[in-house]
């Protein structure tokens, strides 16, 4: 349906029809109509979704405004981008990026101020390093589409937080920098994650972390390079081939720590890592096993030549090559195989 060039009220009446989602909304809160009309021959950007969520900031002194304010972002996205993209106005690639930033916004903004409010001297206080006595701060690694910047409508965000040193908090009430980033993190994901009134901003998955569901919630860079090279699985290294710092001033020296001295070591061998193929050989035997028990051969993201396997076929390109070849160490799936093909490999 192409209606481009239509006033944005025929455009949004074709499109309505065909998203219960936007009906939903728009019923039950009419006045965003307007909002959406105004908007809709522009993409929505990051500056835009910053704007909003810093025009709010001065009234979100609590939990539940920051949980509605964050809501509230994610309706408007939401609604200018399912016209946009049911009216043609949007290409996939628009609509991952919108997504993206989306989710990269959110979590920053709500990081931002979790942080704040655990910090306050008559709290905890900041968390100081026990090496090094510099203030820590917890680093949000994205993994899956959010890594990858692929992040379409419906997707989980998978996250794993890390932290470089162990320590203790400075406050009236110290605890350990290992219990103080484990609550961070779970006010980081009850602001995305919990169902309000207002609906969700998005559900939180934290499995892909060391150890699974079992494990603390926030680990230390040790940690996290001790297990990497005692229990790292291939499965892993496949994992977080995807892994990006989103949020925690991901510009430091921290996140270039992580990702240098510690992911990539893990993730890309120096040598072609033919061993590689065997493990990855496996996997796959048993996603298609579990397709196969599941019954979805004809599923879109899981079954036979769907999402799932381009994902596995390019990211096992990347696994046995990428320590040879740093063109492969990027993480969006498209622009992989774009340099594959140019590599004709």
């Amino acid at each position: 349906m192409h209606t481009a060039n239509h006033p944005p009220d025929a455009t949004l009446a074709a499109a309505l029809p065909f998203s219960r989602y936007v009906q939903r909304i728009l019923d039950s809160e009419p006045a965003r109509k307007v909002g959406l009309l105004k908007a809709l021959q522009s993409p929505f950007r990051r500056d835009e979704m910053l704007t909003f969520l810093d025009s709010q900031s001065a009234h979100i002194t609590d939990e539940e405004i920051l949980h509605r304010v964050l809501r509230d972002l994610r309706k408007q996205v939401m609604l200018r981008l399912a016209i946009r993209d049911i009216s043609g106005q949007a290409d996939l690639s628009e609509v991952m990026s919108s997504m993206t930033e989306l989710a990269e916004v959110t979590i920053n903004f709500a990081l931002k101020y979790h942080e704040n409010w655990l910090t306050q001297p008559n709290r905890f206080g900041l968390p100081i390093g026990e090496q090094s006595n510099a203030l820590q701060h917890m680093l949000v690694v994205a993994m899956g589409k959010l890594g990858g910047g692929e992040l379409n409508v419906s997707s989980d965000v998978d996250l794993i937080f890390v932290y470089p040193e162990d320590g203790e908090t400075n406050g009236a009430k110290p605890i350990s920098n290992h219990e103080f980033f484990a609550r961070l993190g779970r006010k980081l994901i009850a602001s995305l994650n919990d169902y309000t009134v207002d609906g969700y901003v998005f559900r939180v998955d934290m499995r892909l972390r060391p150890h699974g569901e079992n494990s603390p919630l926030a680990i230390s860079f040790p940690m996290l390079e001790e297990y990497f090279i005692k229990q790292g699985r291939e499965w892993e290294r496949y994992a977080w081939i995807k892994g990006r710092v989103i949020a925690g001033h991901a510009d430091n020296e921290a996140a270039s720590t992580l990702t240098e001295k510690i992911v990539r070591p893990f993730v890309f061998r120096k040598y072609l890592d033919f061993g590689a193929y065997e493990s990855m050989r496996r996997l796959h035997a048993q996603l298609r096993k579990e397709v196969e028990r599941r019954e979805m051969h004809d599923n879109i993201k899981l079954g036979p030549g769907g999402i799932r396997e381009i994902e596995f076929i390019t990211q096992v390109f990347q696994l046995i090559r990428g320590g040879r070849d740093v063109d492969l160490c990027i993480r969006p799936t498209l622009s992989v195989l774009h340099r594959l093909q140019n590599k004709q490999q």
